[in-house]
């Protein structure tokens, strides 16, 4: 059994006295894994979007993305350089490990940095299909909206890949994410699903977010190419990221909110 697989079952055994009849230990062992998944002190990139519609039109989007993350505290942004009409756009998110999360969005248009809500987290992103939320989890699924249950091992095209399924907690996270439920191939080794299926918030088969290509940056695992297919519109997005780099001393003012209006920063 692969050393994570050995964990998880440590994990999950000991998780069996303290969690209530109705949970699911191995569901949860996995999920936590994911959710602690290590991540490096900073990458940069850029960030490339294709986005095509039902009818086959086509539409780019280019940005420059950094992800900082301190131990106790999580922050991505997210400034896009072209096209021209949305040049200067800039989202930004910090996930702190106590406490509450925060995000701003920078449109050039208004001139002013807004807050987002909690409830605009299932808003999509920039035209994308990809929801703030998913933006912000990072391939992550947060424990404090979700109840797991591990579907077992699962071989898929030579993978061995571990199943996790969740459904959101309450009404108020249901209408927050418009998810209901998902359903995630791990992979083991990377703690990256490989695809995950997501229901909309009445239940109904939503979007597939597929992961086709993970890299080790500066000694952790990240993503470098994606999908995300919306089943109902026929819409998807495909992004990748170029020129991805280790940046462990990002400076602390490419994550104020307070700058995002200075355009994109100058990041070696």
């Amino acid at each position: 059994m692969p050393d994570l697989l050995k964990r998880l079952a440590s994990i999950a055994g000991a998780a069996l006295i303290l969690l209530p009849a109705n949970a699911d230990p191995a569901g949860d062992a996995l999920a936590l894994a994911v959710f602690e998944r290590p991540a490096n002190e900073g990458r940069v990139a850029t960030m490339k979007f294709r986005m095509i519609s039902s009818g086959g039109q086509e539409r780019t989007r280019e940005a420059l993305m950094a992800h900082s993350d301190t131990g106790d505290m999580t922050r991505i942004g997210i400034f896009f350089t072209a096209p021209a009409s949305i040049e200067g756009t800039a989202f930004l998110t910090h996930d702190a490990d106590e406490g509450s999360d925060e995000s701003w969005i920078y449109l050039p248009v208004t001139e002013r940095t807004r807050r987002l809500p909690s409830s605009d987290r299932g808003d999509y992103f920039m035209g994308t299909d990809l929801t703030y939320g998913d933006i912000k989890d990072n391939f992550r699924f947060d424990p404090a909206d979700w109840d797991f249950t591990s579907g077992g091992t699962v071989t898929v095209d030579g993978r061995t890949l571990e199943r996790l399924d969740g459904t959101v907690k309450n009404d108020t996270v249901r209408a927050e994410l418009n998810y209901a439920s998902f359903s995630a191939l791990i992979d083991p080794e990377t703690l990256f699903p490989a695809e995950v299926t997501f229901t909309d918030a009445e239940g109904e088969a939503l979007k597939r977010i597929e992961v086709l290509e993970t890299e080790q940056v500066g000694g952790a695992w990240t993503a470098m190419r994606f999908n995300a297919e919306n089943f109902q519109t026929g819409h998807r997005t495909e992004i990748h990221f170029e020129d991805m780099r280790h940046v462990p001393d990002i400076d602390e003012a490419t994550f104020d909110p307070d700058i995002l209006a200075y355009g994109v920063p100058d990041i070696g």
